[in-house]
């Protein structure tokens, strides 16, 4: 039950952290304010969240396939 429960959560939490992480540049945008030195910082720290993400999305779906075989 719990690995079911982290399957349908995990996405829910990087959706979140990358909402809050993309905020501020996405200001910067709209306002035509851009820094693209920081923009490509911020594109690492999206890449590490998704793959981070990724990660244990495919390791919570496998435990949670094991549980039931």
């Amino acid at each position: 039950m719990v690995w079911l429960l982290a399957v349908f959560l995990i996405p829910v939490v990087v959706a979140v952290l990358l909402f809050f992480s993309a905020a501020e540049d996405f200001w910067q945008i709209v306002t035509f304010r851009i820094d693209l030195s920081r923009l490509f910082g911020d594109l690492v720290h999206v890449l590490a969240i998704m793959g981070i993400g990724v990660l244990a999305e495919i390791f919570s779906i496998f435990m949670l396939v094991r549980n039931f075989l």
